[in-house]
């Protein structure tokens, strides 16, 4: 849906601007029985590249696989994914059955090639079930779980965005504000060691803001860890 493109406004300053050398491809990921056709940079090496918005991260696949998994935890569920990047976690919490799935980004250019991913992997007839939007993390989120989904989502998942210490609290805070308050629901987070931040660094803002840590039973290594909001 681009009715309200012209809303989006490109951030003061983007640390996430596209070096328009950069090359985008055109590829297939296979996720169990699932092919997705994705435009963006798979790269070996995407740490070196600008445009983090634009890259298929490892996080983002290993969120991917937990959901193929595991796709009781989304069906029929409300999902907002925050750092959404090019879009593929979404699609395929769509495509398990998620009742609706908010992609959010900050970027202007990611929303753009996000949307393109999308149209070509749905269609342009999900209408509201799954919708690209921006959302800066710690900007105007009350106001965007209001017009978007008022009793706060079911799901909010990210795959790869916990990468700076410095964000991780804003990171969070912005979870909490999107999350429903009922008993249940999830923050979902694929994490992989970037920028120093640490798993303890994760739970302890989890801990924070009353989250009850549920998987995995042992966190010392990189995959998605999921919080729920307890009694």
């Amino acid at each position: 849906s681009n009715e309200d493109d012209d809303e989006e406004q490109p951030p003061g300053f983007d640390l996430f601007s596209i070096d328009k050398r950069e090359p985008v491809d055109e590829f297939k990921l296979t996720l169990g029985d699932i092919t997705i056709d994705l435009n963006g940079i798979r790269a070996k090496y995407p740490h070196l590249l600008q445009s983090t918005g634009m890259t298929l991260w490892e996080g983002s696949e290993k969120l991917c696989e937990y959901l193929c998994e595991h796709s009781e935890i989304v069906q029929g569920k409300t999902v907002v994914e925050l750092g959404a990047g090019l879009g593929l976690c979404g699609i395929v919490a769509h495509k398990h059955g998620a009742s609706r799935v908010i992609l959010t980004d900050g970027d202007t250019d990611t929303l753009k090639n996000m949307r393109m991913n999308v149209s070509s992997n749905i269609g342009d007839n999900a209408g509201n079930d799954l919708l690209c939007k921006q959302l800066l993390w710690g900007k105007r989120v009350e106001e965007f779980r209001e017009k978007w989904e008022p009793g706060g989502f079911d799901i909010v998942m990210g795959g790869d965005i916990a990468y700076a210490q410095e964000s991780l609290e804003i990171l969070f805070q912005t979870a909490m504000v999107l999350l429903s308050t009922k008993n249940g629901s999830t923050f979902m987070l694929s994490f992989v060691f970037r920028g120093g931040v640490t798993i303890e660094n994760v739970a302890d803002c989890a801990k924070k803001h009353s989250l009850e840590w549920v998987a995995p039973k042992n966190g010392n290594s990189e995959g998605v860890y999921v919080f729920r909001r307890g009694q």
